[in-house]
């Protein structure tokens, strides 16, 4: 599932929705009919991604890859019984409690929208909790990268998604043959931690992008976006 009009492209703003969001939810459990079991599982599931967003992925964002993978898993990806769906090590971070599973993002999206058919659903508890919004204009050219923040070792990737639930990022670093995979990323800036190859001397690095979407990606990249990282 594509991410919801409501929820913010940016990921420090994504955490924003959420942490509001598990503020304001309780005093509209009882005109949205929302069962107790329900209230333990939404809770369950704001825990666990407001920890993602807030702990781990900062945490672990020099993991590249692998954290972005499991990240993107947890809030998108098909629930697999025979797959572990627990945080990768450390557990130094301490993730929340409860069980938690994948497609989490995707689960709370579809129960906001059981919200907005309850009977006692009114647009002022849409604009208090956040979850009104636009559609996403249609956007069908590739992604475009752009530069943020630079510093030694640190390449911050920006981009906006429209409508789709990510990007699939590849780059080219000084001295390779071509580009390979770095990163699914769905949401804004990606951060690229990656020591340059010979500590003290700088390298050029190439980056591009595609959507990614149903955990698919389509392959056609926009324009390529070069950087030179400082060791």
């Amino acid at each position: 599932m594509a991410n919801q009009p409501y929820f913010p492209p940016g990921e420090g703003d994504q955490l924003t929705f959420l942490t509001h969001l598990d503020a304001n939810k309780a005093k509209y459990f009882a005109r949205l009919e929302i069962s107790t079991a329900r209230q333990a599982k939404i809770q369950l599931v704001l825990n666990w991604l407001i920890w993602t967003w807030r702990t781990f992925m900062p945490t672990r964002r020099a993991d590249g890859p692998s954290a972005t993978a499991w990240r993107n898993q947890l809030a998108h990806g098909e629930n697999n019984p025979n797959v572990s769906a627990e945080p990768p090590v450390p557990a130094v971070l301490t993730p929340p409690e409860g069980t938690p599973f994948f497609g989490m993002l995707d689960w709370l999206f579809d129960e906001i929208g059981r919200w907005k058919k309850a009977e006692g659903y009114v647009d002022t508890i849409g604009k208090d909790l956040g979850i009104i919004g636009s559609a996403a204009p249609a956007h069908h050219d590739p992604p475009q990268l752009n530069l943020g923040t630079q510093a030694q070792n640190l390449v911050e990737l920006l981009f906006y998604l429209w409508e789709h639930t990510g990007v699939w990022i590849e780059c080219q670093r000084q001295g390779e043959a071509g580009f390979t995979f770095l990163v699914t990323e769905t949401g804004s800036p990606y951060v690229d931690t990656r020591p340059v190859k010979v500590a003290g001397q700088s390298e050029w690095r190439d980056y591009r992008a595609c959507w990614w979407d149903n955990n698919t990606a389509t392959l056609i990249f926009g324009q390529t976006l070069r950087v030179l990282v400082h060791g």
